[in-house]
């Protein structure tokens, strides 16, 4: 057997076992939205996912300028949200994306004026914690027909 397909079978192996069965109920907190409201917010998900990629690609070029210019979109994000779905949000929901966006504008700004990857690195990773941290606690459901109309 070649080491590559050891290497693939321990990984396999590893990471199953660390798996744990879901939970039956979801206890996250729900946020009522509408169908197109719910396409709304996904495809703003969409967008932070891809400006997430090009900044790892950026980093991975040792490109500063590339990771300022990959950065600056996800901070305006919250704001691109229409009311009629802000208006939905949970007051703590809406202070996470605040913090978000500031960490995301000094993220920018530091990446164009200091150009230092470690620094970067280490504001991508608490970046990350608002991700987790909101998608740990909240979940977009969509309301019922009859309760929309």
């Amino acid at each position: 057997m070649s080491r590559r397909a050891i290497a693939i079978a321990l990984i396999c192996f590893s990471t199953s076992a660390l798996a744990l069965p879901p939970t039956a109920k979801d206890n996250r907190i729900a946020i009522q939205i509408g169908p197109s409201e719910r396409n709304q917010v996904l495809y703003e998900m969409r967008e932070f996912l891809h400006s997430l990629f090009n900044m790892h690609n950026a980093l991975a070029s040792k490109d500063m300028k590339a990771v300022a210019v990959s950065t600056k979109p996800m901070a305006g994000m919250l704001d691109r949200i229409p009311n009629n779905i802000k208006d939905k949000l949970p007051e703590e929901f809406t202070q996470m994306a605040i913090a978000m966006n500031e960490a995301l504008t000094v993220m920018a700004r530091d990446a164009e004026t200091k150009a230092d990857m470690s620094l970067t690195q280490s504001q991508m990773a608490e970046l990350m914690t608002y991700c987790s941290g909101c998608h740990d606690t909240y979940r977009f459901e969509i309301l019922p027909a009859r309760v929309r109309h």
